[in-house]
């Protein structure tokens, strides 16, 4: 199955995928894996605003995050096609 590269901010709602990249520095890949979202995890994506200004909201295993729309343009997402 062919799978497809976008970012956390671009997905549709209720898409998942896993986690396959972090744009960003160390700070921010710390603090993704201390909210629960590290390399590697599987994650989808429940809501966001149409305009992009506000919070994403994502479901990890059993746990509903929110993040800021900057972080979730710089969290890339491998999907199934």
């Amino acid at each position: 199955m062919y799978k497809r590269r976008l970012t956390l901010a671009t997905m549709k709602n209720k898409q998942s995928g896993v986690v396959v990249a972090i744009h960003g520095g160390m700070g921010l890949r710390t603090r993704l894996e201390a909210i629960g979202i590290p390399v590697g995890s599987l994650i989808i994506k429940k809501s966001s605003s149409l305009l992009g200004a506000g919070p994403v909201i994502v479901m990890v295993g059993n746990t509903e995050i929110a993040i800021g729309h900057g972080m979730a343009s710089r969290i890339f997402v491998e999907v199934d096609q």
